[in-house]
């Protein structure tokens, strides 16, 4: 692994937690673009620094973390410090994504949060059994989301980095 992987974040390290204030970029993998903007404005109202990288599938979500894979080789890139991932989209489900992350050895310590609008139990235990961090219900409404953006920042925020 390279040394810039303390871009990624522990809950096992030893290192210190981000400043107070500092922004978490945030990989949101989701189909619908009302969500995409609903998360967004909720971090505004919210007044939480999540900086947004959006893509809307599985497979452009895949493309993605390759990319970093490859130019990571040779220069430092900025991890994603959350992946913020939705399960039902056209194409490949966002349990492939899942999958991609956990069987990459250099993305495993990414955390993933599944956010999603089927709340299906055996697909909650889907989610985790391929290494999901935590499944979380899409919020109802605006009011929702505002608390669930600034809980996310509130946990992530705090999570230790890995030294190497």
């Amino acid at each position: 692994m390279s040394a810039n992987r303390s871009d990624i974040p522990s809950a096992q390290s030893s290192a210190s937690p981000l400043s107070e204030g500092s922004t978490l970029l945030v990989l949101h993998i989701d189909d619908s673009t009302d969500d995409q903007v609903l998360f967004q404005t909720a971090c505004k109202h919210a007044k939480v620094p999540f900086a947004w990288h959006v893509t809307d599938s599985a497979e452009k979500a895949k493309s993605y973390l390759e990319t970093l894979l490859k130019v990571d080789r040779l220069h430092a890139v900025r991890w994603p410090d959350l992946i913020v991932l939705d399960i039902v989209m056209p194409g490949e489900s966002g349990l492939k994504v899942l999958e991609f992350i956990r069987a990459t050895p250099e993305l495993q310590r990414l955390p993933v949060v599944i956010f999603s609008g089927q709340s299906n139990p055996a697909l909650v235990e889907e989610a985790y059994r391929l290494g999901a961090n935590s499944f979380l219900a899409k919020p109802d409404d605006f009011k929702q989301a505002v608390s669930l953006v600034s809980a996310l920042y509130s946990v992530w925020s705090m999570a230790r980095r890995p030294t190497a």
